[in-house]
Formats: structure tokens, sequence, C-alpha cells
């Protein structure tokens, strides 16, 4: 945008609007993500089952998976800082709920108002990197915060089960709040730094409001949006119990599953490198060679933990196509259009977050009933499910790119 190039702005790195938005992210991804470990504990502490304390994996989906839709729009006509210091002050007394929790009723409201915070926060950073952030330093902190999430895997997840595991797990949650704190203050602090900018007339205000369904209308969203589904819904299906098959097979509890975890987290971290190459090779045609990846890893998974360096190998490869696919996605449909880009990425999150609160809640019963080597084989043909439909879409948009082409020639 040429107001964020010309702008006095423009000459400074906003570091403390990054380190926010950054640490923010990470919290959010580390809350997540650390159920998974927990599970054993959380499950013996309010006596339930493990498909039972699963659920606040869902849960968490679900609420985010209301809270998108409900304030982009409004983050788009109001204040984005409002939205922030809205959406982590219930991230606050979400995670603090979850902390002192005497009973499973308390432990999944918690969870639901955590959700609820993060579907307000996590979308309203990314287009906030896009509102205030000059157009120089952008992708510096967009990579940042998209790091966030690897290291959300590789740091937040571990350290947390270590502490749920050498304290209790409610200091896991503790600390989360702490760190969220910090966060919300640091967000008020920039905010209070922002000088005044035009205001939108409100013919301009209506625009940017538009519908919300309008962007399911544009070419390839939908097909991409199936696969995302597909995509997110083999991932958290398998990886709900991931912490707990492993806490089942070796010694050591949580520490030893979530240093196992650390192998994927680090996986996810290669998408800096992996994208590159992606870039190279076509990301629409990388896309379904990583699925066809994942759906094979996600069938031999559940049998690697046979040899220590087999389980390190798959979980990181698991990880590094993971990340990939997500950044494959998540580019894609980003491209699709760029006047409805804010819509087309708001459903981009429901669709990944519906894909949480159905992963758990559905691969629950198989895990408890089946075992993890058919979580493992029902979570695969979702994903193959999602490569059909990514071959199809990249073979109709090569027919019609050389459609084009003998029409030009001609």
């Amino acid at each position: 945008m040429k107001d964020s190039l010309d702008s006095p702005a423009s000459k400074t790195f906003p570091i403390t609007l990054a380190i926010a938005l950054t640490l923010g992210v990470f919290a959010a991804g580390s809350e997540e993500l650390v159920i998974s470990p927990l599970l054993p504990d959380l499950s013996g502490s309010f006596q339930h089952s493990l498909d039972i304390l699963a659920l606040s994996i869902s849960i968490y989906g679900l609420a985010v998976l209301v809270g998108a839709p409900l304030l982009i729009p409004l983050g788009d006509r109001y204040s984005r800082e409002l939205c922030l210091i809205i959406g982590l002050s219930f991230f606050l007394i979400g995670t603090v709920l979850c902390a002192a929790a005497p009973n499973l009723t308390v432990f999944f409201a918690g969870r639901a108002i955590s959700g609820l915070a993060t579907g307000v926060f996590v979308p309203t950073a990314y287009a906030l990197v896009g509102d205030r952030v000059p157009y120089q330093h952008r992708g510096k902190v967009m990579g940042l915060i998209v790091s966030s999430w690897s290291l959300s895997l590789v740091l937040g997840v571990p350290i947390g089960a270590f502490i749920g595991q050498s304290l209790n797990w409610r200091w896991t949650f503790w600390i989360f709040a702490i760190m969220s704190l910090i966060v919300l203050l640091l967000v008020i602090l920039e905010s209070r730094k922002q000088v005044a900018t035009t205001q939108p007339t409100p013919e301009e205000a209506n625009k940017k409001m538009g519908s919300l369904w309008g962007a399911l209308k544009i070419h390839r969203v939908p097909a991409y949006l199936t696969v995302t589904f597909c995509t997110m819904l083999g991932f958290y299906g398998m990886y709900s119990f991931l912490g707990a098959y492993l806490q089942s097979l070796f010694e050591g509890g949580q520490s030893t599953a979530g240093l196992l975890i650390m192998a994927y987290g680090i996986g996810f971290s290669m998408s800096v490198f992996t994208g590159k190459l992606a870039d190279w090779f076509g990301k629409t045609r990388s896309l379904y060679f990583v699925l066809a990846g994942i759906t094979l890893v996600l069938v031999l998974l559940p049998y690697a933990p046979f040899s220590w360096i087999l389980l390190i190998f798959a979980l990181f490869m698991w990880g590094a196509l993971q990340s990939l696919s997500v950044t494959l996605l998540s580019t894609i449909l980003s491209d699709c259009s760029q006047t409805q880009r804010g819509k087309v990425m708001a459903f981009y999150s429901l669709a990944s977050n519906l894909a949480v609160m159905l992963g758990s809640a559905l691969m629950g019963p198989v895990y408890v009933h089946f075992g993890y080597h058919t979580v493992g084989l029902v979570c695969a043909l979702i994903t193959f499910a999602g490569f059909i439909i990514s071959l199809g879409s990249y073979k109709r948009e090569r027919a019609l790119q050389h459609a084009q082409q003998n029409t030009f020639d001609t």
C-alpha cells in the first residue's frame, strides 16, 4: 500500500509490535497443542477417560471456529488494536480458569474462552501486520509470527510437558497466563503509541465489511479449502493422541513424549527451507506430492516406535511435510484474490479449526476402542482424499493454462 511506504512510520522497525504478536501466537499455539502430552495427567486429575479429556481440544477448536468469522469483519471496520486487547484479555481469563479449574466443567469452560480469544487474536494479528507494519519490514515481521508456530511445537509443547510432569499440569497453564499478560501489556503500550489515521468513509467501511460468503465463489477457493480441511483433520486426529500413545510405550511419561514430539516440531520449522524448493517446483504441483508423503507417514508412524531412529525420523518427516502443506495451502489461497484476501483467509481459519474440533472428537473413540494403528489408517485415508482433490485441481489448472496458451497462439 502506498501510504505504508510513504508514512513516517516506514522508517522504523516496529519492535514492540513484532515481539507482542510473535509471543502471543507462540502462547496460543503452545496452549492449543500442549493438551496432547498432558492428557494422561488431566485424565487422572479429573477422573475421566482420555477420550472425554480430548474433547477439550474439540471445544477449543469449536470456539476458535466461532470467534474467527464473527470478529474478523469487525476488525476491518473498527480498531484492530482494540480487537487484540479484547482477545488477549479473554485468553488470559480462559487460561487462568484452566489453571485453577476445580472440575472438568470449569476446565472445559476455560478452554472454550481461550479458543474464542484465539479466534480473535490470531487472524487480527495477521491483518495488523498488513495494516501497521511498514512495507520494507512486513516480510520480516510475518516471518517471525509464522516461525512462532514452529517454536510452539519445538519449545512450547516440550517445556509445557516438562513443567506438567515436574510440578503439576496446572503450572503449565499458569505459565501461559503470565505470558499472555505480558503480551497484553505490550499491545496496550503499542496502541498508545499509534498516531491517528484517516478514517474510512461509510461507503469504504461497508465495502470492507462486504459479504463473507462471497469469497466461496472465487475460483479454486472451495477446492483448496476442502483440501485444507482434509489435511488438518488428518493431522489433528493423529496428533491429538500422539502423546498418550508414546507415553504408553516408553518410560519417562510426559518428558519422554515431549522430547519425541520435539522431533516433529523441528521438522515443522523446516518450512523456511522447503518453501524455497516449492517455489522452484511449483506450489500446486508440490502440494499433491506433499500430501502423498503425509498419507504414507500417517500409515507407518504407529509402527515406527519399534526403532528409536525410525520413530524420530518419522516424526521429523511428518513435521516437515505438514508445515510445507500449511505453507502451500495458505499461499495458494491467499493468491486466489487480492480484493477478498481477508475473507478467503477467514474461511481458511474456519476450515482449519473445524478440523481441530472434529479431529480429536472423531478419533477419540477410535483410539480408545481400536488403538493408534487404526487412527493412523483413518487419518491417512482422510489425507488421501485431500491428495485426490489437489491432484484433480492441479490437472484442471494445467488444462486451462494449455487451452489459454493455444488460444493466444492462434
